[in-house]
């Protein structure tokens, strides 16, 4: 290794000895290639009799690499589907989308503003110590603390209190009703750390110790990250797998063809210019969706010229949305000319679908309201992920066709996401994905203090009101009324406006077994820690 390159979590002997016949024991270093995995970790038991089948390494080619570990800020996919091998939650998704217990046995609302759950008994960490009501304490707490920058801070905002009822309850206290706290507890970066390991100074960008299935072995940066089986999961039928070997892969071409060659067994955003290849190939199935991943233009509200609603209205106006689905999808996907919410997700409304068709006259029209005869305008997007910046450039046509001329940059994932956060741009080109099952996602997007938001520079007291009353209204129909006028109010202000939905989805060879896609809008890729090998 070149002197000073990190090596996160290195095999002492005990720890090689524990792994024995996992064969992480032989994994070797090797400066700019993959770790070296031992014969032994290849090695399956009993495939072929329709039940899970112990032993081998997944190769997954992941669509980009991994920019660290810390898993309470999330940085991305990438970086979120290998946390989820390492880490747990106190909830998680079920394989219907349903909320299920994790590193919880027993969990509810005693009252409308009190929620408990019983820790499992017998987790340890990846070190040895037992997982305990202080480690939970002391992680939701970090999550609150706006130091860390946590993802899931904002579900948090209305806990008063969290405490121990006991050896294994944790209790939370809420300053109001809210119904879908269970979904913060579930959400992907409400990760449970150990508090001596953090108090300790551990480096959470660089290494990982959590009470997943898997535990790490080995970075190297660009190359590859590896993760060995947990022989002391609290599962003690999991993991099946001996080990998990994510390759970034940033060219769609090259993952696909990878796949396609059974050099990986198993690569994420299959590019939707590749999908109808992939489904029609032997040896191959995909796994995905329409409803998780869509596209948007956002704008800096508050920064000219984006600032008048005129010129947003004629953005909206001005995305020829059935072409970006043709030209950037090959009609993998559909436009969306109204609200975010999906079919299937509480408050949808198909009222609200055809608000801005593509219309260039009107959009011209809005611009010379907006004292413009044109519109040069600087626009921003990534050249990492196709799912984005494919729409944007399908997206420059009609633009130009309505008296729009953006000059769009492409910069990597990292500077990208840096550069929206700085609002150097009026506006952006991006993709992203509902993350989980219930209209208070919006609150992510619309609210005050909300990730998206921030980057628009957007808040409205009657949003506000209504994301919060959401969350206050048990009854569902009410809650759907509350949610339409949030999508209907959101509309008229346009901090942003939708492009496509696209079919995002997965693809592995057929021997790769027990995954199953995400259902019903709770994007996660957590069912990998029950996945197999049936091959001999």
């Amino acid at each position: 290794m070149n002197a000073g390159e990190p090596v996160p979590y290195h095999l002492s002997r005990r720890d090689a000895i524990k792994l024995g016949t996992l064969g992480a024991a032989g994994i070797v270093a090797a400066c700019g290639n993959p770790a070296r995995l031992d014969p032994r970790a290849e090695a399956i038991s009993n495939p072929g009799n329709g039940k899970p089948s112990r032993g081998g390494v997944l190769r997954y080619g992941l669509s980009t690499d991994v920019s660290n570990f810390e898993p309470q800020v999330s940085t991305g996919a990438a970086a979120t589907t290998v946390q989820q091998l390492a880490y747990n939650t106190l909830l998680q998704y079920g394989p219907t989308g349903a909320i299920v217990g994790d590193l919880a046995s027993d969990f509810g609302f005693v009252n409308p503003t009190t929620y408990e759950l019983t820790l499992r008994d017998g987790v340890t960490f990846h070190n040895g110590q037992p997982l305990t009501v202080d480690d939970v304490i002391f992680s939701l707490r970090r999550i609150m603390d706006k130091r860390t920058a946590a993802t899931s801070a904002k579900f948090f905002t209305g806990v008063t209190s969290i405490s121990a009822a006991g050896r294994n309850k944790v209790v939370l206290k809420l300053r109001e009703p809210n119904v879908v706290l269970p979904h913060a507890l579930a959400a992907t970066s409400t990760t449970i750390l150990s508090k001596e390991w953090i108090t300790g100074g551990a480096d959470t960008k660089t290494t990982m110790m959590g009470t997943g299935p898997f535990k790490l072995v080995e970075r190297v940066p660009g190359v590859s990250t590896t993760l060995a089986r947990n022989p002391h999961y609290y599962d003690s039928d999991l993991p099946h797998l001996n080990a998990v070997q994510f390759l970034p892969m940033p060219d769609d071409y090259s993952r696909v063809e990878a796949l396609l060659s059974a050099t990986v067994d198993f690569i994420d955003y299959v590019p939707a210019t590749h999908i109808d290849v992939v489904r029609k190939a032997k040896g191959v199935t995909f796994a995905g969706d329409n409803t998780f991943g869509f596209g948007f233009v956002g704008f800096v509200t508050n920064r000219k010229p984006v600032s008048d609603l005129r010129v947003r209205q004629a953005f909206a106006y001005g995305l020829d949305r059935q072409s970006i689905v043709e030209t950037a999808f090959l009609g993998n996907g559909k436009p969306i000319t109204g609200g975010l919410l999906p079919p299937g997700i509480l408050g949808h409304d198909p009222a609200l679908a055809s608000r801005y068709p593509y219309d260039p006259d009107r959009s011209k029209h809005l611009l010379r309201q907006a004292g413009l005869s044109t519109l040069d305008i600087n626009l921003l997007t990534t050249s990492t992920y196709s799912v984005i910046y494919r729409p944007a450039e399908a997206a420059l046509a009609g633009l130009q066709r309505s008296g729009i001329n953006p000059a769009l940059t492409r910069q990597e994932w990292l500077p990208f996401r840096e550069t929206v956060k700085a609002h150097t741009f009026p506006a952006h080109v991006w993709g992203t994905s509902i993350t989980y099952g219930d209209p208070d996602a919006l609150r992510d997007f619309f609210g005050s203090g909300g990730t998206w938001a921030k980057y628009w520079n957007f808040a409205d007291d009657r949003v506000d009101a209504l994301l919060g009353l959401g969350r206050r209204t048990a009854d569902p129909g009410k809650r759907a009324e509350i949610y339409h006028e949030v999508e209907s109010r959101v509309l008229d202000l346009l901090p942003c406006t939708y492009t496509v939905r696209r079919v995002q989805g997965e693809a592995m060879r057929d021997y790769v077994k027990g995954y199953a896609h995400p259902k019903n809008g709770t994007w996660t890729q957590v069912s990998l820690r029950g996945a197999w090998l049936d091959k001999p």
